[in-house]
């Protein structure tokens, strides 16, 4: 049973995203409920029990403690706090100042084997590390689902790669951490022509060894995953620009448009013109 008790002092500076109750989770895809950069008051206070989804706070600026299981735990800035929100918990201000974090309540098909790592080895708080990327992917996460602009495959790689920062501290299965960053070769190359052999080199792997890992990751091989951030792109340029469906198609890294009008009619049932329309 879902329950939850708040006492709201969310200072100016405050900035949060957050999904409808009815926001559909994609199964192979890592999402957050909510993000943000939140600013507590010294009276500020949640309470839940029974959801599924995991806390994930950088501490920027002062104390924030958790009180679960009857223990109470205290981060302060420059740790990582991580929990979950199946256990019946409170997130309180700590200190005798406003505390600042950056946080995302985030979910995935391996988020509860990150939280086991962490556990492990941390119970709920990693001392003196956050995450490197943590700030930039919330920020560009939450700035994605306030725009309405949302690119959910992004999203996944932006989480996933933060995951795997903080496995990297708990000495456990480091050796994800090169498909992490044939996974960010993508994202970032995904307009030019990227083999698999430039991939497995990256990530020190054979092919037929990454190529598993990979799909097991995001849902896809290499190859429909950076088509699938073609598509996000292109279905972007096509809602928001007056660029021919050929401009588009060039711009996004297809040869032709061909392959991009293909594309659209087998995700979107529709041909270019159609989409655009609606």
């Amino acid at each position: 049973m879902k329950t939850t008790k708040r006492t709201v002092e969310l200072l100016s500076g405050t900035t949060l995203a957050i999904r409808p109750d009815n926001y559909y989770r994609h199964p192979l895809l890592y999402n957050v409920v909510q993000s943000g950069y939140v600013i507590g008051g010294l009276k500020h206070s949640v309470s839940r029990a029974g959801y599924n989804s995991y806390g994930l706070y950088g501490i920027i600026k002062g104390e924030v403690v958790l009180k679960i299981k009857n223990k109470t735990y205290r981060a302060h800035a420059g740790d990582t706090l991580f929990f979950s929100q199946e256990d019946a918990h409170t997130v309180i201000n700590g200190g005798n100042i406003p505390y600042e974090a950056y946080f995302a309540y985030l979910y995935g098909p391996e988020v509860k084997g990150f939280y086991d790592s962490f556990q492990a080895k941390f119970t709920y708080i990693m001392t003196d590390f956050i995450p490197p990327s943590l700030a930039s992917a919330i920020q560009q996460i939450t700035t994605m689902i306030q725009s309405g602009n949302e690119n959910k495959y992004l999203i996944s790689s932006l989480l996933y790669n933060m995951l795997t920062e903080l496995l990297q501290k708990c000495d456990i299965n480091e050796g994800c951490t090169g498909i992490t960053e044939a996974i960010k070769y993508v994202m970032e190359h995904y307009k030019e022509k990227i083999t698999l052999e430039t991939l497995s080199s990256i990530a020190h792997t054979d092919k037929f060894y990454f190529i598993r890992q990979f799909h097991s990751l995001t849902g896809f091989t290499p190859k429909e995953y950076q088509n699938e951030l073609r598509l996000n792109e292109a279905l972007s340029l096509l809602k928001n620009t007056d660029l021919s469906v050929t401009t588009i198609a060039n711009e996004v890294g297809f040869a032709d448009s061909r392959g991009l009008i293909a594309l659209i009619k087998n995700r979107k049932g529709c041909s270019p013109s159609q989409l655009r329309k609606k």
